[in-house]
């Protein structure tokens, strides 16, 4: 899915601790020049939006990219969440 500039991640999870960004991607994906100029992009999302919450009340945004093969059906949130590849 091609959208020019515009990035959108898969989800966008709320506890109550941080708003999690989070992209899950095929395995054999993660490492491609693709998924890594999204990541990227995401990082900096999140770390404006952390600045911006250093000043205003709010949650901290935390970056999640997830290989396909570390999601299982019964995982928990906090299961899924650990499996981030950017720790």
């Amino acid at each position: 899915n091609n959208q020019g500039n515009t990035y959108q991640p898969d989800f966008i999870a709320e506890t109550d601790e941080f708003i999690y960004m989070i992209e899950t991607k095929a395995a054999d994906d993660v490492k491609t020049e693709e998924v890594q100029a999204k990541a990227r992009a995401a990082l900096k999302y999140c770390e404006y939006a952390n600045d911006f919450i250093k000043e205003h009340k709010g949650k901290q945004w935390k970056y999640v990219l997830i290989p396909h093969d570390k999601v299982a059906k019964n995982s928990s949130f906090k299961g899924v969440v650990s499996q981030n590849i950017f720790k």
